[in-house]
């Protein structure tokens, strides 16, 4: 996950506020002892029922049996408190449809953890959003305006119905919009960002699409178009307000360090992006699935680890994997253009993608940087 905003203004933002307590360092201290630990923040997908059919869910279409019941939920908080765990990402499926989320993130809470819900919005009335306190933020997915929206998560009336979320949800924590940009929907970018400006959102994702569950390889952009809503988004970046990320593309970062690299401050950009490490799937980002096996993230669910019911975390995530030890050490194994990147450090693409495309070593097919330009 990439800040342009940070990157571009230097300042404060909403990222620094859910997960690094407000300091207001360029890089905060806490970022410097997170880059240097190997306690992950971990995405929980805590359910895989869902009350939409995306086109792009990297998820099981289908509800798992034996989901974890309460009670075995907080046994993996307890676990994950142990470990020093930061922060959970509540994902699904459609998360709100546990009737006892709220309970297992108030536990979470109680146990030092910070809590994020990752939400298709649809669900959140106004007295489900009563509840949501608990919530450090709460990102609420919107692929589109209207019925751009609604095809692309299956369903007539999801997108007023996100929206009624998105607002509700808005009253009482951070908000933000989470955007899979594809080829069905690239034209309806900016008319979300729109919407997340004139609302007073704080936080706009632009998530890249991973070829995973349901989404296909062919659903993705060409790389030029990606180079060019980037680039357009380094300058939206320059609004006050909204803040804009990046995920799941890490070249998103260097290619803003080397617009912005006249700087006088382009040093303390790039020791930014030194600190994030880029792709930090196995090493500083953890997934749990529904019925507790961790996996280095979670478009990688056909790896796993362990199972955290089973054993301790610390056992799990500091093991003999071989897939984590070699992510940890990733640039020793790096080939092709990722492998000649002077920027491999501080990027190294995103492996899962790469893994996807039959090369878990080889190029990320997402990268847009010309290889002079990283040479």
């Amino acid at each position: 996950m990439i800040s342009l905003s940070k990157i571009v203004s230097g300042e404060a933002t909403v990222s620094k506020k859910i997960t690094y307590h407000n300091d207001s360092d360029f890089i905060p201290k806490k970022l410097i002892e997170f880059s240097k630990s190997l306690v992950p923040i971990v995405v929980w997908n805590i359910t895989s029922k869902c009350n939409l059919k995306c086109v792009h869910c990297y998820a099981s279409p289908l509800p798992t049996r034996n989901e974890l019941l309460t009670e075995q939920c907080f046994e993996v908080v307890d676990k994950l408190a142990k470990f020093g765990v930061p922060l959970i990402i509540f994902s699904g499926g459609e998360p709100l449809m546990r009737h006892d989320l709220t309970e297992i993130a108030n536990y979470a809470r109680k146990k030092g953890i910070k809590c994020v819900l990752s939400t298709n919005g649809t669900l959140i009335n106004k007295d489900v959003a009563e509840e949501l306190s608990v919530f450090d933020y709460v990102g609420v997915s919107l692929d589109g305006i209207g019925e751009a929206n609604d095809k692309f998560r299956g369903k007539e009336g999801a997108y007023k119905l996100a929206l009624t979320g998105l607002l509700n949800a808005s009253e009482v924590t951070l908000t933000g919009v989470r955007f899979t940009v594809t080829k069905f929907n690239y034209d309806q970018l900016w008319k979300v960002l729109n919407l997340a400006w004139d609302n007073d959102i704080p936080r706009f994702c632009l998530y890249h699409l991973v070829p995973a569950g349901k989404a296909d390889f062919s659903y993705d952009i060409d790389n030029d178009l990606r180079r060019s809503i980037i680039d357009s988004l380094i300058g939206a970046a320059e609004v006050e307000g909204t803040e804009i990320l990046t995920v799941d593309n890490p070249a998103d970062g260097v290619f803003a360090y080397l617009k912005l690299r006249d700087r006088e401050d382009a040093d303390e950009i790039l020791q930014f992006l030194s600190y994030r490490g880029g792709d930090n799937s196995g090493i500083r980002l953890a997934c749990i699935d529904t019925l507790g096996f961790v996996h280095p993230n979670q478009f990688w669910l056909d790896h796993t680890i362990g199972n955290i019911l089973e054993d301790d975390f610390n056992k799990i995530w500091l093991g003999n994997d071989d897939l984590l030890r070699k992510l940890r050490e990733k640039e020793k194994f790096l080939k092709g253009k990722c492998g000649m990147c002077r920027y491999k450090s501080i990027c190294g693409g995103f492996r899962v993608r790469a893994y996807r495309y039959g090369d878990l070593w080889g190029d990320d097919p997402s990268c847009y940087l010309d290889p002079v330009e990283i040479s």
